[in-house]
């Protein structure tokens, strides 16, 4: 179930607020509760203490802890209510989803805001392989791997989108050991592919052909197990 905390120092305010989540949360057959929040500072030390948790903050910024919550919680979402323009810069370090007023037409913005705080959730949530640096640190969702490459000490990761590349330094033997188990496959001492991205099997020149064209060579040391897996039940003669 989805959970979503609406804040706003305006009683009226924050019920209109509340009761149009609702609307839409119904409207899209979204599984969902929305709480209403009178007292913030109350509702910062239940969060802190664990009684309770949120996916979807809809705030209005004044409150002094406001900032701090949003640092500290970066796996929830935040739409941002009736801030200050001038004030704005403050709180989108932290990246919020959205900006919107409590009039009437600020909350025309609203579905979509939240829309876009569904879709954030669920990538945060996916399975994803993670590149640590000094400078950075990336989550890469598995679903948009197509396979890593060892070149020249460094490792590459190879995408479905060919131009969109990321490069870092490691050893394929290691990174072998962080991966899901039977979701990757070494063909080759230089590749480590994802399976679901694996289209033919070119038994004749022992070449993998991916779903994008790309072909990857398969290594004497490792043919026979990927023969193995495509070994299965239906045989076309």
């Amino acid at each position: 179930m989805l959970k979503l905390a609406v804040y706003h120092p305006d009683k009226l305010l924050r019920k209109k607020i509340s009761n149009y989540l609702i609307e839409i949360l119904r409207k899209n057959n979204i599984y969902g509760k929305v709480y209403s929040v009178q007292n913030f500072q109350k509702l910062y030390e239940s969060i802190e203490d664990g009684r309770h948790q949120f996916d979807i903050f809809c705030l209005e910024t004044s409150h002094e802890s406001c900032e701090q919550l949003m640092g500290k919680y970066r796996h929830t979402e935040f739409i941002l209510v009736d801030t200050p323009i001038e004030l704005l810069s403050i709180f989108m370090r932290y990246k919020p989803v959205g900006w919107i007023q409590s009039t009437d037409s600020g909350l025309k913005k609203l579905p979509e805001s939240l829309k876009a705080c569904i879709y954030y959730l669920k990538v945060k949530s996916e399975e994803c392989f993670c590149i640590h640096t000094k400078t950075r640190s990336l989550r890469i969702p598995y679903r948009q791997i197509q396979y890593f490459e060892s070149r020249l000490h460094q490792i590459v990761i190879h995408t479905r989108l060919k131009e969109n590349l990321f490069v870092f330094s490691g050893v394929l033997d290691d990174i072998e050991k962080l991966l899901p188990s039977g979701k990757f496959f070494r063909c080759h001492q230089s590749f480590l592919v994802r399976i679901d991205t694996i289209h033919q099997l070119d038994r004749t020149n022992r070449n993998l052909i991916l779903d994008n064209g790309e072909v990857l060579g398969i290594s004497k040391r490792y043919y026979k197990e990927i023969d193995r897996i495509f070994a299965e039940d239906t045989v076309i003669q």
